[in-house]
């Protein structure tokens, strides 16, 4: 499993915007999973900081073969909250791959975690 590290600079006071989100993921869990499987990566993980960075930890088997035209993709109602959400709380033009990160644990996933709500 490959994982990746992204950061992306949000506007002032997203936290909000990122835990609605999130709660939305949380209790529509399908949504996001089929989208991500289409694609061919998932989201781990998401942090953000006192300076509203947020850090993405991203997985994937192959980074290589994921995804890169959205035209294909069969969308759900997932995909209008996450844009409302970039659209409104990500700087533009600060979205950044860090760098290729190793992941120790084999067996994390996105899925299994929100799974246990």
């Amino acid at each position: 499993m490959e994982s990746k590290l992204l950061k992306v600079k949000l506007q002032p006071n997203s936290k909000e915007k990122l835990l609605e989100l999130v709660d939305y993921i949380k209790q529509n869990p399908t949504e996001p999973f089929s989208e991500m499987q289409q694609k061919g990566y998932f989201w781990d993980s998401f942090f953000i900081d006192d300076e509203d960075f947020l850090f993405m930890v991203l997985k994937s088997k192959n980074f290589a073969s994921i995804m890169q035209d959205d035209a294909s993709l069969i969308e759900t109602a997932f995909r209008s909250h996450y844009e409302r959400f970039r659209s409104l709380c990500w700087v533009q033009g600060s979205y950044q791959d860090i760098e290729e990160i190793y992941c120790f644990n084999k067996g994390l996933s996105f899925m299994g975690i929100a799974h246990e709500t």
